[in-house]
């Protein structure tokens, strides 16, 4: 069990890594929007219309914070891809039962806020299920050792 908690870790961090970067690049860009538009007038040569300085200031009250809460969960799902990595390799090895807790509680933590900012998909299921799977390994690391290595 310790070696398929291990795996399900590294395919999730793999799966953050790829959602962080999504996140990190839409909530930078839905948070600099007024900057972005002013250096898009700048370079075209074109001056905003009342109309579309309208449309723009619309946008960016729906957005509000979001794009910094996205930035915010971008990051987190950054920092969990390396947390993630060493709380398998952790596995692998037998050691360190504790960090390998946080790391699968840091798993079901990004799964629970990326439902909540989406929707309920498979990958979450992956992910809620490696990060349960890791914690129970290492609450029964001190129970028995880990198997031998195959040949």
């Amino acid at each position: 069990m310790r070696t398929a908690a291990g795996v399900l870790l590294i395919i999730v961090a793999v799966f953050n890594l790829i959602g962080s970067l999504g996140y990190i690049v839409g909530g930078g860009l839905a948070s600099n929007m007024d900057n972005i538009a002013t250096y898009a007038e700048k370079e075209s040569g074109n001056k905003m219309t009342e109309k579309d300085k309208a449309a723009l200031t619309e946008m960016q009250e729906k957005v509000g914070g979001t794009g910094m809460g996205f930035l915010a969960f971008g990051v987190y799902l950054l920092i969990s891809v390396g947390i993630l990595i060493a709380g398998a390799v952790f596995l692998f090895k037998n050691t360190k039962p504790k960090f390998i807790m946080i790391a699968g509680a840091m798993a079901i933590v990004g799964e629970v806020i990326g439902i909540l900012i989406t929707n309920f998909g498979p990958t979450n299921v992956l992910g809620l299920v490696a990060g349960i799977l890791a914690i129970i390994s290492a609450k029964g690391m001190g129970v028995g050792s880990a198997p031998e290595p195959a040949e």
